[in-house]
């Protein structure tokens, strides 16, 4: 057990902050091929032990549970959005929707790319992976939701801004939730998908993408 915990604190607590000190450094390290690489060691590991993520996720869920976390969905995406809407008025300067407005074509692109370039890779690691390897310890309940989540904003401190995790940690609070609850990743990931396209849409990639040291 204390392996394990000392396992996880090394993965999702240092490895941020080795990266994060890089950057402060002048070493630009990019975001993505860290995450595919992490992406593609854990489902290594999960093949390994005959658990693919397909396999993962069959729980014993009724279909009356998947349809109330659906709902969920449906919800927490709405008023998730609002927030997003509310809280960037708040702490941003720059006007909202510019990036649409300004370089729509990209902006399209990142619509599309995001789900697949990065919030699958998320997936994998943040709620399949890691509620498959660390479930001994930290449960299914509360406790898993927490640190799963404080785990998934630790993780993009690597952009150098004090946004990033914050708003990132709430999200894999809901991400986590919805994964446990309904046994499903790809619902998740459709949830984790909708809101980061909504957080781009907005001006969020300014502390997404290559936001500035705070």
């Amino acid at each position: 057990m204390r392996a394990r915990f000392l396992e996880l604190t090394l993965l999702f607590g240092a490895i941020p902050l080795l990266l994060l000190g890089m950057r402060m450094e002048g070493i630009r390290v990019s975001p993505l091929p860290v995450l595919w690489l992490a992406a593609g060691a854990c489902l290594l590991l999960l093949w390994r032990n005959d658990r693919t993520p397909w396999r993962v996720e069959k729980r014993s869920i009724d279909s009356r549970q998947r349809k109330v976390a659906l709902t969920e969905v449906a919800i927490t995406v709405v008023t998730g959005s609002v927030l997003l809407l509310l809280l960037y008025q708040i702490i941003s300067p720059e006007a909202m929707l510019r990036f649409p407005r300004e370089r729509p074509v990209l902006w399209l692109i990142v619509l599309v790319m995001y789900p697949l370039l990065s919030v699958v890779p998320q997936g994998i690691i943040f709620r399949r992976w890691f509620v498959d390897r660390y479930r001994p310890i930290l449960g299914t309940g509360p406790m898993m939701i927490v640190i799963g989540a404080a785990c998934f904003g630790w993780s993009h401190l690597l952009f150098g801004n004090v946004v990033a995790p914050l708003v990132t940690a709430v999200g894999g609070v809901l991400f986590m939730r919805t994964y446990l609850r309904s046994g499903s990743g790809w619902l998740a990931d459709l949830q984790h998908a909708i809101l980061g396209d909504v957080a781009f849409t907005i001006g969020y990639g300014q502390w997404l993408y290559a936001g500035p040291v705070n």
